[in-house]
């Protein structure tokens, strides 16, 4: 088994966190392989597979053939859902993270996965931000929940492209259940924000970029389910004015670009450093502007 240099309470809690999913695991077989699989997964070795991590957690060759199985078992056949593990994995981290400081920030965002083939679960010719190109890939979205000082990724979702929710043959062959249907970015998004609702998750503010900040549909799902947002849209997304009881006013809607421009007139944007990277400062405009007023009186 691999090695972990940690001190006594670092290995308690490490008991501790393991007990929790073992207790939502069940069964003692179970329970073990868990615990070998997921200490292979944190420990060394270049390798995350279940035969290195297997040959790895026992140094008699000749039972890691019997190790390999059973890793095998617990990950493809054991009758386990993955819904309450991360629930319990999730709310462990939670817990912690807010012991020091309350939540704040919810955070929505996909990551891509470069792949060489066409067997990875999800995989196709797709845009990422990792490659920032279109290239073969699977893309996972993501939620976080972040405190002014600290984040903890808490829940995740593979994106399924249509190649693959309406290819039978490919569905039979990665074992993809059958209530798992096509969801765009943005309904695999709101899907985690209710899950974490439901589990008890403090709510905070929702954070998201322009893939998703584009979308109207997904900004008022977001108010329906009371949360506030910040949220990034493209210049030339078109707005309105509201007064103060959140009724259109100031005749035609407007780029964001426009509305932009007139602040940049007025010189109210200011220039904001909010930490030192690698390359020197970090640093850009912003500017402030309440959506009930008219644009004239932005508040910089």
């Amino acid at each position: 088994m691999d090695e972990f240099l940690l001190d006594a309470d670092g290995q308690r809690r490490l008991l501790d966190y393991f007990n929790r999913i073992g207790d939502v695991l069940g069964d003692e077989s179970r329970r073990a392989s868990y615990a070998v699989y997921a200490m292979g997964l944190l420990g060394d070795g270049d390798r995350k597979s279940m035969e290195p991590i297997s040959a790895r957690a026992d140094p008699d060759t000749g039972r890691v053939t019997a190790q390999h199985q059973r890793i095998q078992h617990f990950i493809t056949d054991s009758p386990w859902t993955d819904r309450d593990v991360r629930r319990a994995a999730a709310l462990y981290g939670v817990a912690a993270l807010t012991a020091r400081e309350s939540i704040t920030h919810w955070i929505v965002d996909d990551t891509g996965f470069l792949k060489q083939g066409a067997h990875s679960v999800g995989v196709k010719r797709q845009y990422t931000g990792s490659a920032g190109k279109v290239t073969n890939c699977q893309v996972a979205v993501s939620l976080s929940v972040a405190t002014p000082t600290n984040h903890l990724p808490i829940d995740f979702e593979l994106y399924l492209p249509r190649d693959w929710t309406d290819d039978e043959a490919r569905r039979s062959e990665a074992r993809i259940p059958d209530d798992v249907v096509f969801k765009t970015k943005l309904e695999l998004a709101l899907d985690m924000a209710d899950r974490a609702l439901a589990d008890g998750i403090a709510p905070g503010m929702f954070l998201v970029d322009t893939a998703y900040g584009n979308s109207s549909r997904f900004r008022r799902a977001l108010r329906k389910r009371g949360f506030s947002s910040c949220v990034a849209v493209n210049s030339t997304t078109k707005v309105w004015q509201l007064d103060k009881l959140d009724r259109r006013t100031g005749g035609r809607t407007r780029t964001v670009s426009e509305y932009a421009n007139e602040i940049v007139d007025r010189g109210g944007f200011r220039r904001t450093t909010w930490r030192e990277g690698t390359k020197g400062s970090m640093s850009a405009r912003f500017a402030a502007c309440d959506p009930r007023k008219p644009a004239s009186r932005g508040v910089p």
